[in-house]
């Protein structure tokens, strides 16, 4: 899978631009401020239906204009698809695949697995619980096909539950049909993700073999309920145990909603041991290494998109990363302020190279 082509109307400050894209690393460069992360946000927004610096659809239409327009196509097991996303000023968005309305942001995700890389993106490593489920989940929801519909009926199950601790004050049948059911449920997705953890795993530490400092590197998942809890029978009665402290605070405090994944070296949180520099190596290994689980399991070519390569990076871990990006099994987008960033650290790849200056995007050869 390879985001072949990509057509984008009035998005930012790219009025038109129409490009085509290699298969392995595409390089976006330019000043500050000229449209490159722009560029990356349009291939987040195809794949996610949403922005990474937004929350507001109307500030990425370009002044004046009434919407803005995505069109891709994309390969996959040897077809083309024709991907289209329109988000109009006053919110409304309309998916197309083949022609064909979507009606759900999954569908489009399902098809094209994007991942990203910000300077934001410590939030991993440095940032609670939620920045790490968000991650491993996305990795589980592109590698197993039940993944999906089994969250979305857990968080039909937290929602009914939780709305009842608002009206209902003492534990009845009701509350135990729910707690059943969260039980149940919990532990078909911790044995869906404690798989993928192992997978990730085994994927990760090959590509850390030469930090030392990664020596003894271990992926524990918490599973959101203590470790005594082997059964979801005993999940269940434990959340009835409970009751009342959820009722104060409204909403449930056991289940697969508060799993986390632990990351330790030599035993110790690696956010407690590891320097700023090692970290960032360590987020982009846990990237390259999702990407390569997505393209092994799921069979599936991810997308990386990788925003501002160079901050931050002493040339020890730029070596490290590179030789992550030498070997991923994804398509891989880079911006960066000028090539010379890039193109040295990656001899063996011929990467396609996109200026960007107020918002024009040209291809360039070196």
């Amino acid at each position: 899978m390879a985001l072949n082509t990509l057509r984008i109307q009035q998005f930012r400050n790219i009025a038109e631009a129409q490009l085509e894209f290699r298969s392995g690393i595409n390089l976006i460069y330019g000043e500050n401020g000229s449209g490159k992360t722009s560029l990356l946000e349009a291939i987040y927004y195809l794949a996610h239906g949403r922005s990474f610096r937004s929350s507001r659809p109307e500030k990425l239409i370009r002044y004046e204009q009434p919407a803005f327009l995505l069109n891709a196509k994309v390969e996959m097991a040897q077809q083309i698809l024709n991907l289209g996303l329109q988000r109009e000023r006053e919110g409304e968005l309309r998916m197309r695949l083949n022609g064909e309305d979507l009606n759900r942001v999954s569908e489009l995700a399902q098809l094209l697995p994007v991942q990203l890389i910000t300077p934001e993106s410590f939030k991993l490593l440095l940032g609670g619980p939620k920045e790490r489920r968000q991650f491993f989940d996305m990795g589980l929801f592109h590698v197993e096909h039940s993944f999906y519909s089994l969250w979305s009926k857990l968080q039909r199950v937290l929602k009914h539950r939780n709305a009842l601790l608002k009206t209902q004050k003492r534990y009845n049948d009701e509350y135990a049909y729910w707690d059943q059911n969260l039980a149940s449920l919990a532990f078909e997705l911790q044995a869906l993700r404690q798989r993928y953890i192992s997978a990730l795993d085994g994927a990760v530490q090959p590509l850390l073999v030469d930090a030392s400092w990664a020596s003894g590197l271990t992926m524990q998942l918490y599973s959101g309920w203590p470790e005594r809890i082997d059964t979801p029978e005993q999940l269940q009665q434990l959340l009835q145990q409970n009751f009342l402290q959820d009722l104060r605070l409204g909403h449930c405090q056991f289940g697969p909603q508060k799993a986390d994944l632990k990351l330790k070296v030599a035993g110790q949180a690696v956010e407690e041991v590891l320097s700023r520099g090692q970290l960032k190596v360590l987020l982009f290994a846990l990237k390259v290494a999702q990407s390569n689980v997505i393209y092994n399991y799921g069979h599936k070519k991810p997308v990386l998109l990788i925003d501002d390569l160079a901050s931050e990076l002493d040339d020890n871990s730029k070596r490290h990363i590179f030789s992550f990006l030498n070997t991923i099994n994804s398509q891989v987008f880079i911006s960066a302020i000028n090539t010379d960033q890039v193109l040295p650290a990656i001899p063996d790849v011929n990467p396609a190279l996109f200026h960007v200056e107020h918002g024009q995007i040209t291809i360039r050869t070196e």
